[in-house]
């Protein structure tokens, strides 16, 4: 499996392609299935997260968590591309993301508290947290985003794979 796996210089290269207009043919076919195995890769790390978050809402005994886990469209990822000129897909913080719908704020920071711990398990290092809950964005949207990079005893060739845990959110309050 390991040599399927696309090099960071090639999948910045496809993304730099597939946000070229003037890409040929052969070459948006070529980014497009490096793009295709670089999405895929991303299910293993998001299938983990999915996984441990599960386990901890429940130890933390919190009512009625929703956990939902999605890669991100292959359309959604061009537009990104298309979009943001310095975009580089193998730096692509949301291919991979967790939405955690919580029913207070409180347990959104019990929830951030215990992920962050040393002691919790959860072995993956944080890369980037917006607190948009404190700070809510000119939109008036509120939520807590962290940023993974994901790293596995079991999956090595998958360390560094970033995955969004995709704002730890509450309804109510």
């Amino acid at each position: 499996m390991k040599d399927s796996i696309p090099s960071k210089k090639q999948v910045k290269k496809a993304g730099e392609a597939l946000a070229n207009s003037n890409s040929s043919t052969s070459e948006y076919k070529k980014a497009m299935q490096v793009l295709s195995i670089w999405r895929s890769l991303h299910t293993t790390p998001l299938n983990t997260f999915q996984t441990t978050l599960r386990r901890k809402v429940k130890s933390l005994n919190f009512y009625s968590p929703i956990i939902a886990q999605r890669l991100k469209r292959t359309p959604s990822i061009i537009l990104k591309l298309q979009r943001f000129q310095d975009m580089n897909l193998a730096r692509m913080q949301d291919i991979g993301g967790l939405r955690i719908v919580l029913s207070t704020v409180g347990e959104v920071y019990r929830l951030q508290k215990n992920i962050l711990e040393k002691s919790s398990r959860f072995d993956h290092d944080l890369k980037k947290l917006n607190d948009y809950i404190h700070d809510p964005k000119p939109d008036g949207y509120r939520g807590l985003h962290l940023i993974f990079r994901y790293k596995s005893v079991v999956h090595p060739h998958l360390d560094g794979l970033l995955i969004e845990l995709n704002r730890p959110d509450y309804i109510g309050e």
